[in-house]
């Protein structure tokens, strides 16, 4: 199949793929806010927050890892394919595992110290079942998405999100706050077990056999020049986005401004539903091509890719920002109130999304310490430090404010990286030439 006829068939099932899990994410949230109500759905989102920072923290990219090189290897070298796979997957398990250890440990200091609530406590303990099996089931994701098994993704996706709505939906009718988090953490373990199935199915068919003996010693190079660059952006942003949250639930009323906040962000996240799903598709695609050798191809085809994702966040936004005061409402009336925060959100999807395509470039030349010291450090230091003076000033307005100054910032730093790297390797493909030719 040409380039074009697989990115267009991976967008298409993948697109299904991701609406089922984000749409019944969407709905999920709606249903809960209109059953617990403002502030304990402003407290519900917080420990949701934290669970997905913690989890993200556990995983140590190794999704993200596998992501890249099997799409890489998968057809030049499956043997080596095989030992990155097993590699991830037992990195991811150890994680995942020390990663749910350490937040039911923690869950007392961080519901009290940093989040002003102690009874948040035994949520956050309930929630570490979410932890442990979403951060397993990020490899498996990597793994069928570097495989372009997005049929299998599809099937996955259609039926954990329908397992999702009925179950979290139920576990807050019955049970409130820590129903909710019963039913998250019970469809996480739905969601892995069905990737789990179909990624089973899919190694087999395509002759890639995990390899886990020897595979740390024969490519830790995956771990120390990728996955752990990858690990130590994740280990340095989460916890800033979380930080800057947490400075607006601990102001005067802040679990309600939180609820608003929530609302709004949940949109934010629709507008990047089919940037992401284009970009996790031309991200297996573009590395397979890279082992061919061909860069002049790889770069047209990453171009083409910027431009049509940039083009559907800016629809999305505008088709959002139409609908937004009706979507609110769903969440319940107050909600409507999120409507001059949601406006903002929405801007700074543009400016991400567009960041989003240009760090496929970085990512598939393995310049992840280049894009940690170069974009992530200064990016969420400014993220930090203006909540911390905006949120005071103006709650989540000023949150939502300081999201749309960091993505900004976010899309300056990345272009300019990019284009050094870039001049960089056209210098030393000039400079090969020269010597050749001499």
């Amino acid at each position: 199949m040409s380039i074009r006829g697989r990115l267009v068939k991976g967008t298409v099932w993948n697109l299904i793929a991701v609406g089922f899990n984000q749409g019944s994410t969407l709905l999920v949230n709606i249903i809960i806010a209109r059953i617990l109500m403002k502030h304990v759905f402003g407290e519900y989102v917080m420990v949701q927050s934290t669970l997905l920072t913690v989890g993200t923290l556990s995983q140590l990219a190794t999704g993200y890892t596998a992501s890249k090189y099997i799409a890489e290897y998968r057809s030049a070298d499956p043997e080596r394919a095989g030992r990155i796979m097993g590699l991830c997957a037992l990195v991811a398990v150890l994680t995942a595992t020390i990663g749910t250890i350490l937040l039911i440990g923690m869950a007392p200091l961080l519901a009290g110290a940093m989040l002003g609530a102690p009874n948040l406590a035994l949520p956050l303990i309930i929630g570490s079942g979410y932890l442990f099996f979403s951060s397993v089931n990020g490899y498996q994701v990597g793994v069928l998405s570097a495989l372009e098994a997005y049929r299998s993704l599809t099937k996955a996706g259609v039926i954990s999100g329908i397992a999702a709505i009925t179950i979290t939906a139920l576990g807050a009718w019955l049970g409130g706050l820590n129903g909710s988090l019963i039913g998250l953490s019970t469809c996480a373990l739905v969601r892995c077990a069905i990737h789990n199935k179909w990624l089973r199915a899919e190694t087999q068919s395509q002759g890639i056999r995990p390899r886990y003996r020897g595979s740390f010693t024969r490519e830790r190079s995956v771990i120390f020049n990728f996955a752990l660059p990858a690990a130590v952006a994740g280990y340095y942003s989460m916890p800033m986005i979380w930080l800057a949250n947490s400075f607006l639930v601990r102001q005067p009323d802040g679990y309600n401004e939180m609820a608003l906040f929530a609302a709004a962000n949940n949109l934010r996240i629709l507008v990047l539903f089919l940037p992401n799903v284009m970009n996790t598709v031309g991200l297996s695609v573009l590395n397979n091509e890279k082992s061919s050798g061909d860069l002049s191809h790889f770069n047209r085809v990453f171009r083409s890719n910027l431009l049509y994702i940039f083009l559907a966040s800016i629809a999305g936004a505008a088709t959002l920002g139409m609908l937004g005061r009706p979507i609110l409402h769903l969440f319940g009336k107050d909600f409507r109130a999120g409507y001059g925060i949601l406006l903002i959100l929405l801007s700074s999807s543009v400016f991400e999304a567009t960041s989003i395509a240009l760090h496929q470039f970085l990512q598939s030349r393995s310049k992840i310490w280049t894009s940690f010291f170069g974009i992530n450090v200064p990016r969420e230091a400014f993220l930090l430090i203006a909540a911390y003076y905006l949120v005071q000033l103006y709650g989540s307005y000023g949150l939502a404010l300081t999201y749309l100054g960091s993505t900004i910032l976010g899309l300056i730093l990345h272009a300019s990286v990019v284009a050094v790297v870039y001049i960089k390797e056209c210098r030393a493909s000039s400079s090969a030439l020269t010597f050749a030719g001499s």
